[in-house]
């Protein structure tokens, strides 16, 4: 199995954290993985030009043209985002935006998982979630699993022996 991971975290910490874990765990049940940041690449607002309608690729020539690939590549993809006001990052939703001229041969089908940690509570990241439910409905996605972590500090996750068991028994539940 081929997994690709996209962090729309615009920091190191506990979103990065939880998806290197259930990356890790994956590659012990045998599957290939990759984790793509967001905040280390660049990625250009879409313009809204509609010339991906007629010849089905992105004009904007940035770090994009790397990941498409990538992502047609995967069995799996997993995404990743901070909550933020009861949704994705900007990076993350600048992210999905872009996947709009990729989206009917590159992701239709796809299987994906969505890992959301937040402050608040489990109301507000059942908004993010229920926020990618919708975008994969929209381009024909299938979501397999989703798992959302309340942290209130940078490094929560990885000092909790709780919540890793609870990552380790999802990845386990998901590729096991």
């Amino acid at each position: 199995m081929n997994i690709i991971a996209i962090c729309g975290s615009p920091r190191e910490g506990n979103t990065e954290f939880t998806l290197k874990r259930i990356l890790t765990k994956a590659e012990e049940f045998g599957a290939s993985s990759e984790l793509v940041l967001l905040r280390e690449k660049r990625i250009e607002f879409c313009d809204g030009c509609l010339s991906c309608s007629s010849t089905g690729k992105c004009k904007i020539r940035d770090d994009m043209q790397l990941i498409y690939p990538k992502l047609e590549e995967a069995d799996l993809i997993i995404f990743g985002s901070p909550t933020y006001f009861d949704c994705v990052t900007g990076l993350m939703k600048n992210f999905l935006d872009r996947l709009h001229s990729n989206y009917k041969k590159v992701l239709k089908d796809k299987k994906f998982v969505f890992i959301t940690v937040g402050q608040a509570d489990m109301e507000s990241l059942n908004k993010t979630i229920k926020y990618v439910e919708n975008f994969a409905d929209i381009v024909k996605m299938f979501m397999v699993g989703d798992l959302g972590l309340i942290a209130k500090n940078p490094q929560d996750i990885e000092n909790d022996p709780d919540k890793i068991k609870k990552i380790d028994e999802f990845t386990e539940g998901l590729i096991g």
